[in-house]
């Protein structure tokens, strides 16, 4: 088989990267590591290169981006791959257009391209997206070596993971919160987005204003993350627009069980993997919480089947690129 080299751009410790740096490492690939698009080196091998992308890490906009991304894809005059994350969805407003057209670009000059669920593939397709079309490989699930028992709570906290940045559910979880017994507050377990501090302040501002605890943690490394995960007493993941999650798996991985509003990417992965998500309609989110307070057992896994694993996941990516060699 063909080896297949990854070039994984951006900083350590953005989302993207570590996901990339982690199927790269699954797959035993090769790997070129850029903290930024300009400092790739002009010559990466004669192999087919696989590239994880978001507008994001490319380039100060969109359009910006898909410049950076298809002068690279010439200069480096080898086949691309890409996996695009963060597709275009129109709840990106006035970028929405911009974004569209930029990813159009960028799959335009790849040999093939991977999302991470059909809603994805659907959203791509609803942007205009004519070619290549989009293969479906989903975020590997870990299962927890034993799951820890609902004791293990530690504050009356409501925990929503991962970077802060608008519409990732933190002032929302925060309104709701306002709602149940005193007490219970809110801890954004993450840093800020780059560019997003004021999204803090606010968050700050607002719990002041209900009387509300409100903490954020910052990067939680590794070794701690899942002392903190088991901290709280509810797990959330209220982000409205999403599209593919990393939160959600880390969340199940440390054994518990995260609140996620039904929509067309939460239907889809609580049907892939049934058990693993609490699952309620957007506009119950204070009943959603009442209850999995009331009922702490309901936040932690038992024995459940998730799906894909990790050995799913590769098997997936060998045989995309095997399509696509051929």
């Amino acid at each position: 088989m063909t080896t297949v080299t990854h070039l994984v751009v951006g900083p350590e410790r953005h989302g993207v990267v570590r996901w990339a740096c982690d199927i790269a490492d699954a797959l035993g690939a090769p790997v070129v590591r850029s903290a930024t698009p300009d400092e790739v080196p002009t010559s990466v091998g004669d192999g087919p290169l696989h590239i994880h992308v978001t507008d994001r890490l490319f380039g100060p906009d969109a359009t910006a981006a898909a410049d950076r991304f298809v002068d690279l894809v010439e200069t480096l005059g080898v086949p691309v791959g890409a996996t695009l994350h963060d597709i275009p969805q129109p709840s990106d407003g006035g970028a929405y257009e911009r974004r569209a057209a930029a990813y159009r670009r960028i799959g335009a000059v790849c040999r093939g391209v991977v999302v991470s669920s059909d809603h994805e593939r659907s959203l791509l397709r609803e942007s205009g997206w004519t070619a290549p079309e989009p293969e479906v490989i989903p975020l590997a699930l870990t299962a927890p070596e034993r799951g820890p028992r609902p004791s293990s709570a530690t504050t009356r906290d409501v925990g929503v993971f991962g970077f802060v940045y608008p519409g990732k559910g933190h002032a929302e979880v925060l309104e709701a919160v306002a709602h149940l017994d005193d007490g219970v507050g809110v801890v954004a377990i993450g840093s800020p987005s780059p560019g997003h501090d004021d999204l803090v302040d606010d968050l700050r501002r607002r719990a002041d204003e209900l009387g509300r605890p409100f903490r954020i943690t910052g990067f939680v490394d590794d070794a701690d993350l899942d002392a903190t995960l088991h901290a709280v007493a509810v797990p959330v993941a209220h982000h409205r627009h999403i599209s593919a999650s990393g939160s959600i798996p880390t969340w199940i991985a440390a054994g518990r069980r995260p609140l996620a509003p039904r929509g067309r990417y939460i239907d889809e992965f609580a049907e892939r993997s049934p058990g693993v998500l609490t699952t309620y309609d957007d506009d119950h989110l204070v009943d959603a919480l009442r209850s999995a307070l009331d009922d702490p057992g309901r936040t932690w896994l038992g024995d459940v089947d998730v799906r894909p694993s990790w050995r799913d996941v590769i098997a997936m990516h060998h045989a995309v690129f095997a399509r696509w060699a051929a």
